[in-house]
């Protein structure tokens, strides 16, 4: 009997063991089933929007090209016989820059010459003729087909002999001559590049606000490192139509006759004046995620971010102007948006 209750109590105490194993094992595989999210805190800077001022100028990059270049082109074929340019050289309008061989053109010319004049003689032989009732006006009428096909025939050799010299287009300077003298050139070979930079153009991008602030004519100001101090430009044509960033392309002409002058490819600041400084809702630029075209800020909710899309104005240096989404006294990150997204937890440094 004592080792049947000892047998039992055993056994209860084996079951009674086994059953906690289990209960833990799955108290723990339900824990890592279900494992608690830790919340991250991203540390930040804040800053308040706040009313403020804007001057209403503003300055852009630009990059100096030639009002006016093209690529020098023969529009025939032939030998090289003379090339008259070398880089650097400064060629005025019309002035011939190389001639090709026109040898060919010319003992064609003569044997069309020598059939026109044929015709000529037939067509005063066929009208005395039919005077006469020796010969029909269909006879004439052919006579004088072919003497008009001679003519457009002339015509045709004459422009071709036309073009064997080769002349610029305008004035300017001979860059990247690209032939050499006894050379065979095709049709629309380049010769050379010409470049007339007495003025210079400054392409520069405006956003939708600048755009609509300034119009072709208005005055700009030119700095470059090469010069002593600002020039004077002014706007030659604005774009209708907004690049795929959303940006209108504005052209400034700019004279380079002067006593100091730029040279094409270099880089400018160019700045405009639009008027009276103007007021509205600003935050710093480090404050801005995004781009200027679709900006984003981090606004503060307790403890917590929202991204939200704001519409941008005046943008300096140092501060944006906020159009539409957002109000004063609302707090917006101003540092540590790296590390954030829409919903997540901060603390605020001091």
């Amino acid at each position: 009997m004592k080792k049947k209750i000892i047998t039992i109590g055993t056994s209860l105490l084996l079951v009674g063991t086994i059953g906690a194993v289990l209960a833990n094992n799955k108290a723990k595989i339900d824990k890592a089933a279900k494992p608690v999210k830790e919340t991250v805190v991203v540390p930040v800077k804040i800053t308040t929007v706040k009313d403020d001022s804007f001057d209403a100028s503003f300055h852009l990059n630009g990059t100096t090209a030639p009002m006016r270049e093209v690529k020098v082109a023969s529009e025939v074929e032939g030998k090289l016989v003379a090339l008259y340019i070398k880089n650097g050289d400064i060629v005025r309008a019309g002035q011939v820059i190389a001639t090709l061989d026109a040898s060919v053109f010319s003992v064609q010319l003569s044997s069309i010459q020598t059939s026109i004049e044929k015709a000529e003689l037939d067509m005063e032989r066929y009208t005395r003729l039919i005077s006469m009732g020796g010969a029909s006006t269909m006879q004439l009428e052919s006579v004088a087909l072919q003497h008009k096909s001679l003519l457009a025939e002339k015509k045709d050799v004459m422009q071709k002999m036309a073009h064997m010299q080769i002349r610029a287009p305008f004035g300017g300077k001979i860059e990247n001559v690209k032939v050499e003298l006894g050379s065979y050139v095709a049709k629309g070979t380049v010769l050379s590049d010409l470049l007339d930079i007495s003025s210079l153009k400054i392409n520069v991008y405006l956003s939708e606000q600048e755009a609509f602030a300034l119009k072709p004519g208005h005055p700009a100001q030119i700095k470059s490192a090469v010069l002593s101090g600002p020039v004077n430009g002014k706007i030659a044509t604005i774009s209708d139509k907004a690049d795929a960033t959303g940006k209108f392309l504005a052209e400034v002409k700019y004279d380079n006759s002067g006593k100091e002058s730029l040279k094409a490819g270099m880089l400018t600041d160019v700045s405009f004046a639009v008027g009276a400084t103007t007021s509205g809702l600003s935050i710093p630029m480090s404050a801005l995620v995004g781009t200027a075209n679709q900006g984003k800020v981090y606004v503060v909710k307790g403890n917590q971010v929202e991204l939200r899309n704001i519409r941008i104005g005046i943008t300096t240096t140092d501060k944006v102007q906020v159009l539409e989404g957002l109000q004063a006294g609302e707090q917006v990150v101003m540092s540590g948006q790296l590390n954030l997204e829409n919903g997540s937890t901060i603390s605020i440094n001091k």
